[in-house]
């Protein structure tokens, strides 16, 4: 830290266990010890919930519609209770916000307006050849390339047999 002051790091969690694995990852590797000279650092948890259906017409849309908004809704309220234990846990400060649309953009943009000192965001779990193809369309790819600043993507570990 820089002579002490406090650091505001974001955590962007998508709709996926990977943004919980960096939440608690960044809880975990990313704050220090506790010092009289130091401030704690200050968490921004970003839930970013996809855009809603397409305008595809489909015969059963509303219910289709219905299923999706309940199904979103019980995730981000089974997120949002991790993070309040979870920080509360770990005894930090914290803001949540939650903004709608497609994932990359959304967190670069809310790193960029809320002047955060570091992104943090999980990696998606693709295979090789997905990833050959795919590497700058994920969403820590985009925010290491857009981000204005700092990014770490944190990478589930592989278990051993």
């Amino acid at each position: 830290m820089e002579g002490g002051r406090r650091r505001k790091i974001m955590v962007a969690l998508e709709d996926n266990d990977m943004g919980i694995y960096a939440l608690d990852w960044a809880l975990n590797y990313l704050i220090p010890p506790a010092s009289d000279s130091t401030e704690p650092d200050h968490f921004v948890i970003l839930y970013v919930q996809p855009p809603g259906l397409s305008n595809t017409p489909l015969v059963n849309e509303e219910e289709i519609f219905q299923g999706q908004a309940l199904s979103t809704m019980e995730k981000s309220r089974r997120c949002i209770e991790h993070v309040n234990d979870t920080c509360k846990k770990h005894n930090i400060t914290y803001e949540m916000k939650v903004m709608v649309g497609e994932a990359n953009m959304v967190i670069c943009e809310a790193a960029k307006t809320l002047c955060v000192d570091l992104l943090v965001v999980g990696n998606h779990e693709y295979g090789g050849l997905k990833r050959i193809f795919s590497s700058s369309k994920t969403t820590g790819g985009y925010c290491v390339q857009h981000a204005k600043c700092p990014v770490v993507v944190v990478k589930r570990r592989q278990r051993t047999l």
